[in-house]
Formats: C-alpha cells, sequence, structure tokens
C-alpha cells in the first residue's frame, strides 16, 4: 500500500522517493506523471476509470488553482465514484485515509 510522505510546492514524496510534477497514483503503488493542468476534466476522469477506482482524490494545489469541471462531476457520480477534490495538503492526507480500506487514485497538483 503507497503512502504519500510529504508534499511542498513543485515535489511530492511517495514512499520515500521525490517527484518533481504532478502525478497520479493508486492504491496498487503505480505512479505515473501527469502532464500539467490547470483544470480536472471528463477525459481525465474516463482515463482513471479504467482502473476501477472507488474514490478520487484530486489535489487542487497549494492555492487550489486546480478546478473541477462539472462534468467530470457528473460522470463520477454517474459511474458511482466518490470524487473529493481539496488543497494538495489535504488530499494527501485524504489518499492516505482511503487507501487503507478503498480502491484509492489521487492526482495530485504540486504547485499553484
Amino acid at each position: 500500500m503507497p503512502k504519500i510522505d510529504n508534499s511542498y510546492f513543485g515535489a511530492i514524496i511517495i514512499d520515500g522517493r521525490k517527484f518533481e510534477s504532478d502525478v497520479i497514483l493508486d492504491w496498487t503503488g503505480d505512479i505515473k506523471p501527469k502532464p500539467g493542468s490547470h483544470s480536472f476534466t471528463k477525459a481525465d476522469l474516463n482515463d482513471l476509470m479504467m482502473r476501477d477506482p472507488e474514490v478520487i482524490i484530486v489535489g487542487t494545489g497549494t492555492a487550489g488553482n486546480v478546478k473541477i469541471e462539472p462534468d467530470a462531476e457528473v460522470a463520477a457520480r454517474m459511474h458511482g465514484v466518490e470524487l473529493i477534490a481539496k488543497l494538495t495538503p489535504q488530499a494527501i492526507i485524504e489518499f492516505n485515509k482511503h487507501v487503507r480500506r478503498r480502491k484509492a487514485v489521487a492526482v495530485i497538483h504540486v504547485t499553484c
């Protein structure tokens, strides 16, 4: 089970490894870079649905500049997936909590 150790502006530390870009992390420990964007779209959600998550946690950055598009919220509800969006520090706490008992995916924005 993966654990997000910490984050600060421009980086995130997962299981002791430092990443200096936005990431997608799932309950299996699979970590992939996410191209930087200030929105979470329905297309983003659909890509994550191939992992069959129960919950998706979006870290919206240190200042909350990532916006969740309404059609992504609707699509998550239609798939029966809980979508949680919080500032990145709070999103990390949510992921670490949920990953212990659910199929959780985190999309973490490491800057603004």
